[in-house]
């Protein structure tokens, strides 16, 4: 790349959180001896995660929260010192509901993921029939699964504990959260410790079972943190707080790149405004897609394999009302909706019930999923159509009735990646046709991990790796001073 002795110039292309946290991790660990820049074609950073505050609410566009099993998100607030307004879901109100045959019910009480730990709560559940329970209970004696290749969530489920946990549970809670099909939803890379689970155990039943007595064991020593977890302002304070770090002469916003060309030994990448940058690296944190376009005359083989990778559009309609307006307790974090119910929506979380100051003490905030891969076309229609869908679905639903005193939606376009089956070799294959190309970088939900911290984790990687290659390889960044993480 660039002659020894030259800085070394590093444009990011895509400003949602994997592009944002790369030149956050760039300018922090590369400390002034990288010259970067982040190119956005809208006019704001941050992607999906987009937070208003309006008449008292806090609005989530996108994410509303993050796993906090999954560190990557937590470390970054510490180091933005924003750890101060972490907050936690409320655990007294956790209750998940189920739409089944004209009635919201709880989940029972005990179910991991989509199995039972707890006998008697699910025997009294109604969500389940007495049919299902036995097919359920019967999963401790089917043999184990002895083939190790990628099977789909459906398939998974279907086999172990049968249609009915995949119809009510499994498919609207697991593959809701990928807005996905889980006929294609690849088990291996969205819930791998499931089917490492029946490897080690014979049984998922068996295997949730030992879980929970080994965090009972360790309960009186350890207190669970909240398993979802999400910021006082809303979670656009982390984005902004990123931004208010970068240098102000380090992004282009409203900017779009045009192409992308090799150059000597160097990148050519031609803008929108008329201009071109020269970069020695050039990092993707743009879709997949997108990226293909770009990769194009780089590399069509490439791109071919990046435009295999499906995304899926979604919508959220968010709805304030006046508390005294809803009849419903609002007992929990809301419910999920089985695709054999036939209704327009996929889920509805109870905002200002899951997490504190999302709503006036006297209103309440309600927030409805619509789209995702089996239902695209009821995501893709304007906000007066979505927030009208979303009316009509909560009076039947919840028998809500009111006119709300807030209304926004949201739509996010082809926002989804989709881990399908056979994911994983998918990846494998992409990164190392990538890997023959110096310089080019791929970050991002698309590879290892839709979530905030896992895209924190991508940008982090990638910042990591560019400055570990330029100490080692150029004596102009011998003194740079690298993280101990990757000084080896």
């Amino acid at each position: 790349m660039a002659h020894d002795g030259a800085m070394k110039k590093i444009v990011i292309i895509g400003g949602g959180i994997t592009g944002l946290a790369t030149a956050f991790y760039l300018q922090e660990y590369a400390r002034g001896a990288v010259d970067y820049t982040l190119i956005e074609s809208t006019p704001r950073l941050g992607g999906k995660i987009a937070s208003a505050h309006e008449n008292g609410f806090i609005i989530e566009g996108g994410p509303d929260s993050f796993l906090a099993q999954k560190t990557a998100m937590l470390d970054l607030c510490r180091t933005l010192r924003l750890d101060d307004q972490l907050i936690g879901s409320n655990s007294a109100e956790r209750t998940t509901y189920v739409w089944s045959r004209g009635r919201l019910h709880p989940i029972p009480e005990g179910m991991m993921l989509m199995a039972p730990t707890m006998v008697l709560p699910f025997l009294r559940s109604r969500l389940i029939s007495w049919h299902g329970k036995v097919r359920m209970g019967m999963e401790m004696f089917i043999p184990k699964r002895v083939k190790d290749e990628d099977e789909s969530l459906a398939s998974f489920v279907r086999r172990r504990l049968g249609a009915e946990a995949l119809d009510k549970i499994a498919a609207p809670l697991m593959a809701g959260i990928f807005a996905a099909d889980p006929e294609k939803l690849s088990l291996q890379s969205t819930f791998p410790r499931i089917p490492e689970m029946e490897k080690k155990h014979g049984s998922l039943l068996r295997g949730m079972m030992e879980k929970k007595r080994a965090q009972a064991r360790h309960g009186s020593q350890h207190k669970c943190p909240p398993m979802f977890m999400s910021l006082y302002g809303g979670l656009q304070d982390l984005t902004d707080a990123i931004f208010a770090q970068l240098h102000p002469k380090s992004f282009r916003l409203n900017c779009r790149v045009l192409t992308v060309r090799p150059h000597a030994d160097q990148y050519r990448i031609a803008l929108s405004d008329g201009s071109c940058i020269l970069a020695d690296d050039v990092i993707f944190a743009t879709p997949a897609y997108v990226t293909a376009d770009l990769i194009q005359q780089i590399d069509p083989a490439l791109a071919s394999k990046l435009r295999a990778i499906r995304y899926v559009s979604t919508a959220t309609v968010s709805l304030g009302f006046k508390r005294s307006d809803i009849i419903h307790p609002l007992n929990g974090f809301g419910f999920v909706v089985p695709h054999s119910e036939k209704r327009k929506i996929t889920a509805c979380s109870w905002s200002s019930v899951k997490f504190n100051h999302r709503a006036p003490d006297d209103c309440a905030l309600i927030r409805v999923f619509v789209g995702g891969a089996r239902a695209e076309s009821l995501a893709e229609q304007d906000e007066a159509a979505l927030v009208h869908l979303a009316r009509q679905e909560l009076h039947a639903i919840m028998g809500i009735t009111a006119t709300p005193v807030l209304t926004k939606a949201y739509r996010w376009h082809r926002g989804n990646p989709q881990y399908e089956l056979g994911h994983r070799a998918r990846i494998t294959e992409i990164e190392q046709i990538a890997a023959w190309h110096p310089g080019l970088h791929l970050a991002g939900a698309a590879y290892h991990g839709a979530g905030i911290p896992d895209c924190i984790q991508s940008g982090m990687k990638t910042a990591l790796e560019i400055v570990k290659k330029l100490a080692h390889a150029n004596s102009t960044y011998r003194d740079v001073p690298l993280p101990v993480s990757i000084q080896a």
